[in-house]
């Protein structure tokens, strides 16, 4: 009697122990699932701004400095530039007698409210370009002793472009470009507005021109892109784009891909990859470059800093979202990670010699004892946490890249995240939801091209239609093969300081 219940009480302990092991592994399980909850709500109903909260110690202005203003509400003043049209009101003939004795009054003056300068506009206005060329010949030569072509002269192109024999003039054809890839409207809609003038294109047409635009303008991309691989310091990043295959019913995956240059060639280079391996992506596209590569951790970009000479500069910004995503346990690195912003907030721009040696010299009495302290506390956390809990992959994801994270106190002209890259990006990925998708995978190909204009007019802040309906006539007049000197005046930088330049001496002497 007394060893069965012996036996039954260690099974009943057995069973304890198992029940303990599963209790516990059912709070760890819930724990997960409760912060991947709180995740995905704050994902699809908080707030956007990853500015975190911080308690006001003292009222704005109570320290004696003025209240700083964040947003300019209210009237703006409306720029010298644009265009004045007056609109008099007069007395009519039947008015102008005076009441009393009967005679014509007279007008003593204008009465001007500041109220009655409004901002107004015009709908697209379409015209017809007719180009003629004239012809001149010397009637004074033998037409049989001289050959014609000394004797005639045309003046002129010898074809209108910037599509040879297209319908489409250099106006026209900017605007289109300017719409779909700088304001993300889909051809469908954009031949929807042009009709609402009487005019009528088809949205195969469209396309059409697209396509021949992104022919012209592809030997100054790769320009562009020639100038970008040569910079010390890049910044890269990635979005995806489904594209339609023919015959399958389900749209796979593109990606776009981004490199910007910095201030020696600060143009916006696009990519486009049926795939997403490093050998279509960052092995191809940055074949060769040497230099700093600001980017995120993704394993693509990892053969790519194996090779001499390639120096990856991590993100501190994508490490800040996982200690988030950590919730409290999380909050000691953020608040070193905000430290480390608050150091970056006092730096000068990187714009010259002087102040990228003296962002340096901040960083290094700065933001290296912080980065030391916050390694240490990564360390200690290593040795307690969950190897898979939120905060234990948020920890590894630091340690094992630390050189990395580390390396923007290097140099001056390196920025502590890959922000600029992402910020590039946005526009295409506000612009999926009215396009959803690319039509087939040469028609990424053709839209990295107009990207990468496009992307660098907004990056130069130059209106992209403006460029473009100058260089676009240009382009075509340099022919099929155009040199990298003669393309060199075409790029935006160029055509944005030359442009400045005439704007200022075009201004009366004050």
């Amino acid at each position: 009697m007394v060893l069965d219940l012996r036996a039954e009480n260690a099974t009943l302990r057995s069973r304890v122990a198992e029940l303990e092991v599963e209790v516990t592994e059912t709070k760890a399980e819930v724990a997960a699932l409760k912060t991947k909850l709180d995740r995905f709500l704050g994902n699809a109903f908080g707030r956007r701004s990853e500015r975190a909260k911080r308690e006001r110690k003292t009222p704005p202005g109570d320290d004696g400095r003025p209240k700083r203003k964040r947003h300019a509400h209210g009237r703006s003043p409306l720029p010298d530039h644009l265009e004045r049209r007056v609109v008099t009101h007069d007395l009519t003939d039947a008015d102008k007698p005076c009441p009393c004795c009967g005679v014509p009054r007279e007008c003593i003056g204008e009465h001007k409210i500041r109220s009655g300068e409004q901002l107004d506009c015009d709908p697209a206005r379409f015209f017809v370009r007719r180009t003629v060329r004239k012809t001149y010949a010397c009637r004074s030569c033998d037409p049989v002793a001289v050959p014609p072509e000394q004797r005639l002269t045309t003046a002129g192109p010898p074809s209108v472009g910037p599509i040879p024999k297209g319908l489409c003039g250099p106006g026209l054809l900017a605007y289109v470009l300017t719409a779909k890839f700088a304001d993300h409207l889909p051809l469908h809609r954009l031949a929807g507005i042009i009709a609402r003038s009487d005019v009528h294109v088809a949205e195969s047409t469209l396309g059409g021109w697209v396509g021949q635009a992104a022919d012209l303008l592809t030997p100054l991309c790769q320009l562009m892109r020639a100038r970008v691989l040569a910079c010390p310091v890049i910044w890269t990043d990635d979005t995806r784009s489904r594209y339609l295959v023919p015959g399958r019913d389900t749209a796979p995956k593109g990606h776009f891909w981004v490199t910007i240059g910095d201030a020696s060639a600060p143009y916006t280079m696009f990519d486009f990859t049926k795939g997403y391996s490093a050998e279509e992506g960052p092995e191809r596209f940055l074949k060769g470059y040497k230099g700093y590569v600001h980017a995120d951790c993704l394993a693509q970009y990892e053969s790519l800093y194996a090779t001499e000479g390639v120096w990856h500069v991590a993100c501190w910004a994508h490490a800040r979202r996982k200690f988030l995503d950590a919730g409290e346990s999380g909050k000691p690195a953020v608040e070193f990670i905000r430290r480390l912003y608050a150091v970056e907030r006092t730096l000068p721009p990187p714009d010259t010699p002087a102040h990228i040696e003296q962002r340096k010299s901040i960083r290094q009495s700065g933001s290296l004892p912080i980065l030391s302290e916050l390694k240490t506390w990564l360390e200690g956390e290593s040795k307690t946490m969950l190897p898979k809990s939120p905060l234990g992959e948020a920890v590894r994801y630091v340690l094992n890249r630390w050189s990395a994270f580390e390396r923007y106190t290097e140099r001056g002209d390196l920025t502590i995240d890959n922000n600029l890259s992402e910020r590039t990006l946005r526009p295409i990925a506000l612009g999926r939801a009215n396009w959803t998708f690319l039509g087939s995978a040469s028609a990424g190909e053709r839209a990295a091209v107009h990207y990468t204009v496009t992307g660098t007019c907004r990056h130069l802040g130059i209106d992209p239609f403006a460029y473009l309906r100058e260089v676009l006539p240009s382009l075509h007049a340099l022919g099929e093969k155009p040199t990298p000197e003669q393309l060199t005046d075409h790029l935006p930088d160029r055509w944005a300081a030359r442009r400045a330049a005439a704007n200022t001496s075009a201004q009366p002497a004050a």
